[in-house]
């Protein structure tokens, strides 16, 4: 009876994956590698009548079959293993996790055979740049791009630190209504060279990509900063109610 009413409650409400990485933490037996997720992904999804379903790392699987989401969420986190976009590992790339990227790429795969809408977010960003055959900086400031400080530090997550400009053309502009809107920023790598079926739809003042788009029948968008922070934020609440509606 109990698996009948959720199979129930689950057909009632939408389903929005959220892909997440490993991180050690110390709990019983001791410090053991745990899935971990921000849970205001999870608040956001709730609060637009969404069911979240955590996806993380896979080790085994040929495929990732996604047919039946709504939506698709690819969380940030560490750098992308550069060997994907045909680079050697440079100094300043850390925190690779090859099971995450391999995971996240086969969960795009079925969300554009599927058309499942996707938000992509900051590694997420430049993941799905990286799926459509794009490369990127795997640092800004070695790649010149030093007028802005976008590596901040996590305590600064939840605060505004530079102005992006928004393509009127975009989906983005669509639903946030503004050529000009100031994001959070904890990122030292960025787009470099765009990936097919893709459009920028937002640059920081000093260039950086910050926002890009599919020109296919995939509704997917990318965005370089991190709306989950900044709870609070009307901006953040619209792209949330998009990928929800």
């Amino acid at each position: 009876m109990y698996v009948e009413k959720f199979n129930v409650y689950l057909a009632m409400n939408k389903l929005i994956g959220i892909s997440t990485g490993i991180k050690n933490v110390d709990m019983a037996p001791g410090n053991i590698p745990c899935v971990v997720i921000n849970n205001d992904f999870v608040n956001l999804c709730n609060s637009y009548g969404s069911t979240a379903v955590i996806i993380g790392p896979q080790s085994n699987l040929n495929d990732i079959n996604i047919s039946n989401f709504d939506g698709l969420i690819i969380s940030g986190g560490g750098d992308i293993n550069p060997n994907v976009y045909g680079q050697d590992i440079g100094d300043k790339t850390t925190r690779i996790s090859d099971s995450r990227d391999s995971t996240e790429l086969k969960l795009f795969k079925s969300a554009e055979k599927n058309k499942v809408k996707t938000l992509a977010i900051c590694r997420g960003h430049q993941l799905l740049n990286v799926y459509k055959k794009g490369t990127l900086y795997q640092d800004l400031y070695d790649a010149e791009f030093t007028d802005i400080n976008h590596d901040k530090p996590f305590d600064d997550a939840r605060s505004h630190i530079h102005d992006i400009h928004i393509d009127k053309s975009s989906k983005l502009y669509s639903l946030v209504g503004e050529e000009k809107i100031s994001v959070n920023s904890i990122h030292h790598q960025g787009i470099n060279s765009l990936g097919n079926d893709l459009k920028v739809t937002a640059k920081s003042p000093d260039g950086v990509i910050e926002g890009i788009e599919t020109t296919n029948d995939w509704d997917a968008m990318g965005i370089q900063w991190h709306p989950e922070n900044m709870v609070d934020d009307k901006y953040s609440k619209l792209i949330f109610e998009w990928l929800c509606s």
